[in-house]
């Protein structure tokens, strides 16, 4: 499989690793000016889902959080696949490895593997469909997802259960909810809060597994690239030293994300006023975002403490101060491993590829 194949399946692995750098304390602002974040940390304006993707269930759950599920009569074929499905218990594959009943009535089985772990028909078939992709993308997908499985055991990453409950905590804080009402919310509409824990586990786990190939791989420390880089982009180094902003405040998101989206009208429960802010005041996390939100767009919502929610306005920047170089060298070091990240994984990915051990069955 060549590089150019390759950088069709990383396209994945990058929403991941860019969808987990969740913005709780919103380090960077949207470009497309949107006002509110989803449960995983994106924007509303952050491009298309996959309806069937499990953030944008959420998303969903979110907006309707007192109406639950009702199930409706499972069909003749439907009751046929659950005693399928139940009289596979006993085999020893992963319940996502386990052959499947198709919709034609035709078993579909193992069609490759990769060192001894199955991708099925069923799978190839579900991943064409979802991601809307060829026959031989999905199988290449899929063989990707399965080396990259297999090089997070290999290398013994595990989230642990705390670092999972402090993940869920913050995304339920983002939304104003608690953590049970979070959770509580998701099983209402359908979504198994384990299925949920263990989607997101795997979700850390490659975030983890792309950390780790990035930092061993990336020559970040050459004093001359990166010399050679805050020369070439001195603009990037000239920031504002204030900030004139409207400031929005409320005791919930639903109601500040309803301020936002109608600025001309006045909102009950949202208070608002004009503020500059001195960006050397305060934590650079914090004036990250408020550099890199443009002009005449909103802050992402922050949790303000003490039950409230905060966005701003950005109104105009003021004054002009430059980064001297020693100031910018993470930046800069972390702008050259973006700008290395992919030939980096596409090689990382092309070389345990030609290593493995695939078999094509059928």
């Amino acid at each position: 499989m060549t590089f150019p194949h390759i950088k069709h399946n990383l396209r994945f692995l990058k929403r991941v690793f860019a969808g987990l750098c969740l913005v709780f304390l919103s380090v960077h602002a949207a470009d497309s000016g949107s006002t509110v974040e989803s449960v995983t940390g994106r924007g509303v304006g952050a491009g298309k889902h996959n309806p069937k993707n499990l953030d944008e269930q959420v998303k969903k759950s979110l907006k309707k959080p007192t109406e639950a599920t009702k199930e409706a009569p499972k069909t003749e074929e439907e009751q046929k696949k659950e005693e399928a499905a139940k009289s596979l218990k006993s085999k020893k594959l992963p319940a996502e490895d386990l052959i499947e009943e198709r919709k034609d009535g035709i078993v579909g089985g193992i069609a490759v593997t990769v060192n001894n772990d199955p991708i099925t028909l069923y799978q190839i078939e579900t991943k064409e469909k979802e991601s809307h992709v060829s026959r031989q993308q999905a199988i290449n997908a899929l063989i990707i997802q399965r080396i990259q499985a297999q090089e997070i055991k290999r290398l013994k990453i595990d989230i642990e259960d705390d670092k999972i409950d402090a993940q869920i905590e913050e995304i339920a804080k983002h939304n104003g909810m608690s953590m049970n009402d979070f959770m509580r919310t998701l099983a209402n509409e359908g979504i198994d809060p384990m299925h949920y824990r263990t989607q997101l586990k795997k979700q850390l786990e490659t975030k983890e597994l792309l950390r780790n190939i990035l930092l061993f791989n990336v020559n970040t420390n050459s004093e001359t690239k990166m010399r050679e880089y805050y020369n070439a982009h001195r603009e990037e180094f000239s920031v504002p030293s204030e900030v004139l902003t409207t400031r929005y405040t409320a005791r919930d998101t639903k109601t500040l994300t309803q301020a936002l989206e109608n600025r001309d009208i006045a909102i009950p429960g949202v208070s608002k006023g004009e503020e500059k802010i001195n960006l050397k005041a305060l934590n650079p996390q914090i004036a990250q975002m408020f550099l890199s939100t443009k002009e005449h767009t909103f802050t992402p919502i922050l949790n303000a403490g003490g039950g409230n929610y905060v966005s701003f306005y950005i109104q105009q920047k003021l004054g002009k101060e430059e980064v001297s170089f020693s100031q910018a060298r993470n930046f800069i070091a972390n702008k050259l491993i973006e700008e290395q990240q992919d030939k980096i994984l596409a090689e990382y990915y092309e070389k345990l590829r030609v290593k493995a051990k695939i078999k094509f069955l059928r």
